[in-house]
């Protein structure tokens, strides 16, 4: 199996205000956002597994250290998308039957 991870968008932003219907109509264009990219990376043969989010640690510059800067902690969601190798594995269960 094979793994590829890319960058969720930082943000969508939908107007709250409205009837039900426009509100609800609101929320499906933040869902089409992240379907467009996964049904983007299923034409290579992608298949979305999971969203996950991490942290990032971005430490200061020697300059802005020397000022008093400290380590910025950033959270952001990566989108993990997995599909099945195309090189055939050298070990198979048929091989290892043989072997026996």
């Amino acid at each position: 199996m094979e793994y590829k991870c890319i960058p969720a968008p930082d943000e969508i932003v939908i107007e709250k205000s409205g009837s039900l219907t426009e509100r609800l109509i609101n929320k499906e264009k933040a869902v089409r956002a992240f379907a467009e990219i996964i049904n983007d990376e299923a034409i290579d043969g992608w298949k979305f597994h999971s969203m996950e989010s991490i942290a990032v640690t971005e430490k200061p510059g020697c300059f802005a250290a020397l000022f008093g800067s400290k380590a910025e902690k950033t959270y952001f969601n990566m989108l993990v998308f997995s599909k099945d190798n195309e090189k055939p594995s050298s070990v198979t269960k048929n091989n290892i039957l043989s072997e026996e």
